[in-house]
């Protein structure tokens, strides 16, 4: 059968095609079946594959969580979050429990700095909010800075002021002195051991003279104040060199003396009125001729104190609970709680382990900040033995 369609030539152009000519297909054969094919939405697709990513997420979060909270990860994160600076409202939200029958025993331990300061004032922050029977002060210190030791005061009288009817008894360890004893003075009553060491009642002034080494490497120290304020002149004056060749002191060592002086003295004052106000307001038969010759920076041991009515009564930890409770009316098996200082997190204890501070890697404003601190003058309430 020959070709209807003859032959396209090389080069000759495409001839039309037929539109009727073989577009209808043939029909099918009988009994034909057309097989049926479904296709899913596009859109079925991509919510797979979003489950898939979600549930690959989820498998990583668990793998990483589960590495962090059992492998070594977690124990510098967790020692991270506790030496990390917390934010937080100034009036933290706190539930009071409503059990006025515990006796509860505030723990002060070392030197009265910032630290202690903020833990201390927190702690009677919480039991203003949620007051037990008795409140018990283990105090073994022998103090520190004045401005620590007056915020500790005023968090003692606050609660005194709120709760008046609550006693407070103070236990001295070991040794509670100037400070220690400045912050126990509001206590109704004061037991010591009969090896405490207390009294020490009195401020004292650390400051470095400079002006020698000033002098030595060449350094001129050049202070100009303005003229409303002459007397910032002796202030900034302090840490040149105060006595001559010959051991006299000069006319700059003389203005930086009274301006010291002029410091302590009242500070000094400060701690008297505190000391004669508790200790005259506790006991009738304390008077503040009593107070004011206890109060010459004298250590007193044991008996001593009491002799000199710094305490009044040799005891020790047990048995100023018992006392407290017995002036609570708690009976004499009365539930005791204690507030403790947090230990620092293992960081804080690693760096703060480290023997000193590696001066090569120390930048100028760390640098500025240490000879700050190093020439600042710090009064303070605090007995040292060396």
């Amino acid at each position: 059968m020959a070709d209807p369609t003859p032959p396209q030539q090389p080069g000759a152009p495409r001839p039309p095609i037929d539109p009727t000519g073989t577009s209808t297909p043939p029909p099918p054969p009988p009994g034909y079946v057309p097989a049926v094919y479904v296709q899913h939405p596009t859109s079925g697709r991509g919510m797979g594959k979003v489950i898939m990513y979600l549930l690959a997420v989820a498998l990583l979060v668990s793998v990483t969580v589960n590495v962090y909270l059992f492998g070594p990860v977690a124990v510098v994160l967790q020692a991270l979050s506790e030496t990390a600076p917390q934010e937080g409202s100034y009036n933290p939200v706190f539930e009071p429990s409503g059990d006025t029958s515990r006796v509860v025993v505030v723990e002060l331990t070392g030197m009265i700095d910032g630290g202690n300061a903020s833990y201390f004032r927190d702690a009677f922050f919480r039991l203003e909010k949620d007051p037990p029977g008795a409140v018990v002060m283990r105090v073994d210190s022998g103090g520190g800075y004045v401005g620590a030791s007056d915020q500790m005061w005023h968090a003692v009288e606050k609660f005194k002021a709120a709760h008046p009817d609550v006693p407070i008894v103070v236990s001295f360890g070991s040794i509670a002195a100037s400070g220690g004893y400045y912050i126990s003075a509001p206590a109704d009553y004061i037991f010591c051991e009969r090896t405490t060491m207390t009294g020490s009642i009195g401020v004292m002034a650390n400051m470095p003279a400079a002006g020698g080494l000033i002098e030595k490497h060449g350094l001129e120290m050049n202070v100009i104040v303005a003229d409303g304020s002459p007397n910032k002149d002796h202030a900034n004056n302090l840490f040149t060199q105060w006595y001559d060749k010959d051991g006299q002191l000069t006319q700059d060592g003389e203005d930086a003396l009274l301006v010291v002086k002029n410091m302590l003295n009242r500070s000094y004052d400060t701690f008297l009125d505190v000391v004669v106000t508790g200790r005259t307001a506790a006991n009738s038969k304390i008077t503040a001729d009593d107070m004011k010759a206890a109060a010459t920076g004298k250590v007193y041991v044991g008996k001593e104190a009491l002799d000199a009515k710094l305490v009044d009564e040799i005891g020790y930890l047990d048995d100023a609970i018992a006392y407290a409770a017995k002036q609570a009316k708690l009976g004499t098996d009365p539930i005791v709680t204690m507030i403790q200082k947090s230990e620092p997190g293992m960081l804080g204890s690693m760096l703060g382990s480290n023997g000193g501070v590696n001066l090569a890697d120390v930048t100028g404003d760390e640098l500025r900040e240490l000879m700050d601190d190093a020439t600042a003058i710090r009064l303070e309430y605090r007995m040292r033995i060396r």
